[in-house]
């Protein structure tokens, strides 16, 4: 870790019974600096409604001396809020998107952890309705939210297990051969959930955005950095399940400016390929 730079911080009094009620991980490979202003200004906003404070590590590993430059000059320009501590961390290298994130999140010791990307504008009623689901369900261990994209279309982030196929057919098949296994594909992105109504039980869940119980987080000492990039959030999401219950609730809500991850060149390609063979590995193959 080349540099660590520390805000703002405030310490007041919260539904949660600790000095720092939620701790945020968001890890940056020259990520869009307006998306990441954007992101921040609704967790700031989401902070004010929920009456809370927290603290993000930034972990910037573009490996980009102007990239890291310019983050730190827009970090700076959120030191007034008096509800969110940013620190921003500049690497010496880039372990993949996992290693990232355990770089904050195994040094915290907060109860409730959201593991953010920086392309994710959250609904100003999101830690409101997040950390109540937390507080009301203690065997709660793991959260993700409905999603849409950024027009208005639902953008399907929590998951049925994967098969080969349906990841196949996903990352590389054109719409009218995707559009004969419709079925198959609308199961593995569970379509058929609701958009509204209490909390349902699923099994995998993006990393884009995971709200996960602080205690269950450390015990399974985050994510797994044998993954790059891609199937490390499906890792975590089964690890976790074996401390609790993995669900998402259609009332907490963010737009995702993302997505699409397997269609970004060769290089995703390959890491989308490696990180599947070893997460099929691990946790058993499904081909069909």
């Amino acid at each position: 870790i080349c540099a660590g730079h520390c805000y703002s911080s405030l310490m007041t009094e919260s539904r949660f019974n600790t000095s720092k009620p939620l701790s945020i991980s968001m890890v940056l490979h020259r990520s869009c600096l307006q998306n990441v202003r954007t992101t921040l200004e609704s967790l700031i906003i989401a902070l004010q409604n929920a009456n809370l404070i927290a603290s993000i590590t930034m972990v910037d590993q573009s490996l980009d001396k102007q990239y890291a430059s310019d983050i730190h000059v827009l970090c700076k320009a959120f030191s007034a809020d008096p509800r969110l501590t940013v620190e921003l961390v500049i690497t010496r290298d880039n372990r993949g998107y996992g290693a990232g994130h355990n770089r904050a999140l195994l040094g915290s010791d907060s109860d409730l952890h959201l593991i953010l990307n920086p392309d994710v504008k959250l609904d100003p009623e999101a830690l409101v309705r997040a950390t109540a689901l937390f507080q009301d369900q203690p065997g709660l261990v793991l959260l993700a939210p409905r999603s849409v994209d950024i027009s208005g279309r639902e953008d399907f982030i929590a998951k049925g297990y994967p098969s080969v196929l349906v990841l196949a057919l996903r990352a590389f098949a054109p719409n009218w051969l995707q559009g004969l296994f419709r079925n198959r594909l609308a199961a593995y992105e569970l379509q058929h959930l609701p958009t509204s109504g209490a909390p349902q039980a699923v099994t995998l869940v993006s990393g884009c955005c995971m709200w996960v119980r602080g205690d269950a987080l450390r015990a399974v000492r985050g994510f797994n950095e044998d993954y790059f990039l891609y199937f490390e959030d499906y890792d975590l999401s089964l690890r976790l399940a074996e401390h609790g219950k993995v669900m998402r609730a259609p009332n907490v809500l963010i737009t995702h400016f993302g997505g699409n991850a397997a269609r970004k060149g060769f290089r995703h390609i390959g890491w989308f390929a490696a990180g599947g063979w070893r997460f099929f590995s691990q946790w058993g193959w499904k081909f069909f």
